[in-house]
């Protein structure tokens, strides 16, 4: 079991709609020790029905190369205890977590002629913190990053995102896809990828995000030609292997 360790709220800003910029620092002073890519797990203290506690986990979409500050950003969940939590935060409040967690870091520093980086919906935090990191440099000037939501304004503004896409990525774009709920959303972002592949595939992709379109966007990709060792997937919701409550 991972230490508990806490964070100290600087700064609480509204960013987008329904969605809280936290601004944190590390209370017991040392570094975080994260990669770009990872995530921290909060511990909210609120206790839900059945006696378990809300945890909550959020990607850090700061750059890797501060380690005692660190940033994310919280959607509100209509009646969800753990956002609810966070969106309370005031500068002074301590936040329990635990982390860096994850695997969604590059292999290793060899630059790529060509990576995909695709977000889907909130997925955008961990794809933003994985481009802003030191290991994944030498893989911008072949780096294409792709955020498919279903309206402008979902979360975070894309002004916001594009201002925290590294100066070296050689593309960054937003595509407006279905819904979440939508049985067509799955097929229309596989068609726009699709179209990509036809005119050369990618030495390694990087998935975050909803994961009934990016199971069967993963299938796609390795069925084309992608190795299935270059493709890393952060799955944020939806996860076909999450175990369903006892």
């Amino acid at each position: 079991m991972a230490a508990p360790r806490t964070a100290r709220v600087l700064d609480s800003q509204p960013l987008g709609l329904n969605v809280r910029f936290l601004d944190l620092v590390m209370s017991e002073g040392g570094p975080l020790g994260f990669v770009g890519g990872q995530y921290i797990i909060v511990n909210t203290g609120v206790s839900l029905p059945g006696g378990k506690v809300a945890k909550r986990a959020y990607s850090i979409f700061s750059s890797d190369a501060e380690q005692n500050r660190f940033q994310i950003a919280v959607k509100r969940i209509e009646s969800g205890p753990g956002s609810s939590y966070m969106h309370s935060a005031e500068p002074g409040t301590n936040i329990p977590f635990s982390g860096p967690w994850g695997q969604y870091l590059p292999e290793d520093s060899r630059p790529r002629t060509s990576t995909w980086v695709l977000a889907t919906d909130t997925g955008i935090t961990a794809a933003l913190g994985l481009v802003r990191g030191t290991k994944f440099t030498p893989q911008l000037p072949g780096s294409k990053v792709i955020w498919f939501v279903p309206a402008r304004d979902y979360f975070i503004p894309e002004s916001k995102a594009r201002e925290m896409i590294p100066s070296g990525c050689k593309d960054f774009r937003l595509e407006v896809i279905p819904d979440t709920q939508a049985v067509e959303r799955p097929a229309a972002v596989r068609a726009l990828i699709r179209e990509m592949a036809e005119k050369g595939l990618p030495e390694s992709v990087f998935l975050s995000g909803d994961g009934n379109v990016l199971y069967p966007l993963r299938d796609d990709l390795i069925s084309a030609g992608v190795p299935e060792s270059g493709i890393r997937l952060e799955c944020f919701f939806n996860n076909p292997f999450k175990k369903a409550p006892a």
